[in-house]
């Protein structure tokens, strides 16, 4: 079971790709092949029942051709061996007294056997006659001297079968080849103990081997007389190794296993009738093996082509259908990045991957509507946020003015009355910025002016106020009021503790790897390690208000440091991203 599990979890979490290929091979090529190894033994069977059936058919047919041949030639023999005319020629022309009567005998046998030749087609009508005839000079011609039968190696077994039809390998003079020929003796009609001559008809063992057709490359067919003279092969050698007669029957009707020099073979052999010949075939038992093994060596080969054409049809094909839900899985994952985009560049099909494509599509349209209500929402909440915190730092600087003003009015200084009330005003002016909260950095330095206007006032002159920004950070936007606690900071929490209530206050701006770095640093008493994350009055409150109107309006988290010794002084950092109007980011120049 746990083995089954994992196969098909395997499954499960392989590619839609991958699965429709194993698909197609479990339920198409599979069954497919099963039944096709099936069908191949099954056939395997039948091929072989098949060879073995053509092969008996394939003997049948030549035995019977050939049996049919050497029956012509039997007849042939036994016609002009009892044809009183071809006896009386022979008579005549060794009683004649002259040649020419010799010769007149012959030219009459000659037409006689010419007919027949036409008539039955051997190849060639020899007679060996008494040695004194005219006729008999020329040993290659039909009329041949009684002399040459003494130089065959047949005319013995002529004589030891009493002159009868005897069938013989006949080789004619000068010939390397042994041609095939019924033979017989010619006896005197009134005196069958002598002999007048001896005929031989004759066929070529070119001719007759033309007739054994094997019906497997293999297959060896022979001719073999009773004695075991092999008369001719389709191989063409008469020296075979003959299977002997004691090993096989006299007229099988079908193959039979035997075994011959280790080499295992299927053999039938079958006598033909009048005579003493036997038409064998030999076929090795591997033969038919091989025969149907390169029947079924095809047909594997055909089934491979067909399952490889069939892969390489189904990969393309496969390819089409998952491609585009590949690419849709990608366009979504990419969602996990923050990216949300329809896919795009695909034709628009009516399937259930193109509905399911048409469907994303629409889905990130209605997302992006969503983002677009949600991003318009976010905004007027950062904007609400931002005017309640800026709400809550515009009474503590005007409780903080309209106590200097108080204090001066004790004094009776109605000069600097006059002047704080019109800083403050210029202040204010500046301040509300026809109702913005984000100004630019300029704007801002223009505002920290004024307050220290105010500031100096009211401390007669005591703090020396410094300014180097860089120009081109001044159009960047920050959240207005941000460096104004920073500079009451600096003049109550430093230069007022000191003995004699005097310094310099600095504001330092500087663009750097695309950020702006923005400090306010003071000659004052400082602080102690411990006293940087103790609470002061005023200072600490201001401190989180900026840090969270800086976290609200550029969306990430802006750290404020604090950089401090007792009796030297102290400097707050704050690094912001360079954001220009309209949402861009700066580059660094």
């Amino acid at each position: 079971m746990n083995i089954y599990k994992k196969i098909l979890n395997w499954f499960q979490s392989a590619s839609l790709n991958r699965k429709i290929i194993i698909l197609v091979f479990a339920v198409g090529i599979l069954p497919l092949g099963l039944a096709f190894w099936f069908s191949l033994s099954e056939m395997g069977k039948i091929t072989q029942e098949q060879q073995s059936y053509t092969e008996n058919q394939g003997f049948t047919q030549v035995f019977g051709a050939v049996e049919d041949k050497l029956e012509r030639m039997k007849n042939i023999a036994a016609l002009l061996a009892m044809d009183d005319d071809v006896t009386r020629d022979i008579m005549l022309a060794g009683q004649a007294r002259s040649t020419a009567e010799q010769l007149a005998h012959f030219n009459h046998l000659s037409r006689y056997l010419n007919s027949m030749e036409l008539a039955f087609k051997p190849n060639d009508i020899v007679f060996f006659v008494d040695s004194d005839l005219a006729e008999t000079g020329n040993q290659a011609g039909r009329f041949r001297s009684m002399d040459a039968l003494l130089q065959t190696g047949w005319y013995d077994r002529l004589r030891g079968n009493n002159g009868n039809s005897t069938w013989v390998r006949f080789q004619e003079p000068h010939s390397n080849t042994h041609d095939i020929a019924i033979v017989r003796e010619i006896w005197n009609p009134d005196d069958y103990h002598e002999t007048l001559g001896v005929l031989a008809v004759v066929l070529a063992q070119d001719d007759l081997k033309k007739m054994l057709v094997p019906s497997a490359r293999t297959q060896m067919m022979y001719l073999e007389t009773a004695d075991g003279i092999v008369l001719t092969s389709n191989t063409g050698k008469e020296d075979l190794t003959c299977v002997p007669l004691g090993k096989r029957g006299l007229q099988d009707r079908d193959f039979s296993p035997i075994r011959l020099e280790d080499t295992e073979y299927l053999l039938r052999s079958q006598m033909m009738e009048g005579t003493s010949i036997y038409l064998v075939s030999l076929v090795p038992e591997d033969a038919l093996e091989r025969e149907v093994g390169a029947v079924n060596a095809r047909l594997r080969m055909t089934y491979a082509l067909i399952c490889l054409v069939s892969l390489l049809a189904v990969i393309p094909l496969t390819r089409s259908i998952t491609r585009r839900i590949f690419l849709l899985k990608e366009q979504m994952m990419r969602t996990q990045d923050g990216i949300i985009s329809k896919l795009e560049g695909q034709e628009a099909y009516h399937d259930e991957i193109g509905q399911l494509t048409s469907h994303y599509n629409d889905m990130v349209d209605k997302i992006g509507e969503l983002l677009q209500e949600q991003y318009a929402l976010g905004q007027q909440k950062t904007e609400a946020e931002l005017r309640a915190l800026q709400s809550q730092i515009n009474p503590h600087f005007l409780y903080n003015t309209l106590d200097m003003i108080n204090w001066m009015a004790l004094k009776d200084e109605t000069d600097n009355i006059q002047n704080v009330v019109l800083a403050m005003s210029k202040f204010y002016r500046l301040t509300m910025s026809k109702g913005h909260d984000i100004v630019t950095i300029g704007d801002e330095l223009t505002m920290c002016s004024a307050y220290m206007e105010i500031q100096n006032r009211r401390y007669r002159g005591k703090i020396l106020y410094e300014v180097e920004v860089d120009d081109e950070i001044e159009g960047y936007l920050i959240p207005k009021i941000t460096l104004q606690p920073f500079l009451e900071n600096a003049i109550i929490h430093g230069i007022n503790e000191k003995e004699d209530a005097m310094g310099n206050v600095r504001l330092n701006g500087w663009m750097e790897d695309g950020r702006i770095t923005l400090s306010v640093t003071d000659d004052g008493a400082g602080m102690r390690e411990e006293d940087k994350t103790k609470p002061h009055t005023g200072s600490h409150y201001g401190m989180e208000n900026i840090a969270q109107r800086l976290e609200l309006f550029f969306g990430e988290k802006i750290p404020i440091r604090v950089e401090s010794s007792p009796g030297i002084g102290t400097c707050i950092i704050i690094n912001i991203p360079a954001k220009a109007a309209g949402g861009q980011e700066g580059v660094s120049k």
